[in-house]
């Protein structure tokens, strides 16, 4: 019989970051007592509540994360790798750091285990209808592949401990920078779009996939369960320049480039320049897919969560801040 846990006690992984930092307040916000769990090099400028415990572990420390986890009642798992690295590294990260964590969740007996996943576990779709759950997964970057052995990894485990995943597509908002490059585009005189026809995607503000990260710590689930998490909205890069430049007051000249312009300068960027951006050529290996479309109908059904932030509002809030942090 499924049942709603009782939680008071969350722990986040990786909550210094973008996303984590705003799942600590959400849980925060649902009334629990929140942990924190960073590295020591790990930045604190999101930490900065009173009521947030921080702890210090890496993800490989068994005995640090045997100390922090005694009592807890609910992990939820955003740390790891997301760009930038080779398969070894996502391996490890990804798939060794989530199975030390789940197996010293196991035993403090934690109740439930919520895994930060990514629609690029389950891959891109054939045509332009949302991806759900029951649709075959078929990752192509070791990023994705990390992930869905990651997801596999728990599912193993469902019986030991409760396990959910939950997969998100490109997150966006206050503190994020990944799509931070996106807004300058659509700021710009030219904005480029990659690859001849429209390429599409899901998408999420950060606020709604932290409130859906703390809805499935409590939520009535069969353990192993996997739900994708978007606003429904099905996003082009046009449609992304035209509401950014709506909310920014800016219309630019849109020119298309070919995927191997846009490959040679993913090349140039990264791997010769060596700077540290998601901008990589398997980053654009995954645009060629162009559907990366996802449903999260199951997710609001079963987990009794709803995007509360549609593009309009979010991009404007996503803008006012960037400006305020003088990033754009």
């Amino acid at each position: 019989m499924l049942q709603e846990f009782l939680i008071k006690k969350v722990l986040v992984t990786g909550a210094s970051g973008f996303l984590g930092s705003h799942i600590s307040e959400a849980a925060h916000d649902a009334g629990y007592e929140v942990h924190a769990l960073i590295r020591q090099t790990s930045s604190r400028r999101w930490l900065k509540h009173d009521w947030l415990n921080i702890h210090v572990a890496n993800l490989d420390d068994r005995c640090g994360l045997s100390g922090v986890l005694k009592g807890m009642d609910a992990v939820i798992h955003n740390a790891g790798a997301t760009s930038g690295f080779s398969e070894e590294d996502f391996q490890h990260v990804n798939v060794e750091g989530t199975r030390t964590v789940v197996e010293e969740s196991i035993k403090a007996g934690v109740k439930r285990f919520v895994y930060i996943s990514s629609q690029a576990a389950g891959g891109p779709g054939k045509g332009p209808f949302p991806k759900t759950e029951d649709d075959p997964d078929c990752p192509v970057s070791a990023y994705g592949r990390s992930k869905k052995k990651a997801e596999e990894l728990l599912y193993s485990l469902r019986d030991k401990i409760e396990v959910v995943s939950l997969r998100y597509p490109a997150i966006y908002g206050p503190r994020g920078k990944e799509m931070l490059p996106v807004f300058k585009l659509a700021g710009g005189i030219i904005q480029p779009l990659i690859g001849m026809k429209p390429l599409y995607t899901s998408m999420v503000y950060v606020t709604d996939a932290a409130r859906a990260a703390v809805a499935a710590a409590k939520a009535k689930l069969p353990s192993g369960s996997i739900y994708y998490i978007t606003d429904g909205i099905d996003y082009t890069v046009e449609y992304l320049y035209d509401q950014i430049g709506e909310a920014l007051g800016r219309r630019g000249m849109r020119i298309r480039l070919s995927f191997w312009l846009v490959s040679l300068a993913a090349w140039w960027t990264h791997e010769v320049r060596g700077e540290q951006t998601s901008f990589t050529r398997e980053k654009v290996r995954e645009f060629k897919a162009r559907y990366w479309l996802a449903s999260s109908e199951r997710a609001m059904r079963e987990l009794d969560w709803r995007p509360q932030v549609l593009p309009q509002e979010g991009f404007a809030k996503t803008i006012r801040w960037y400006r305020y942090k003088r990033w754009l």
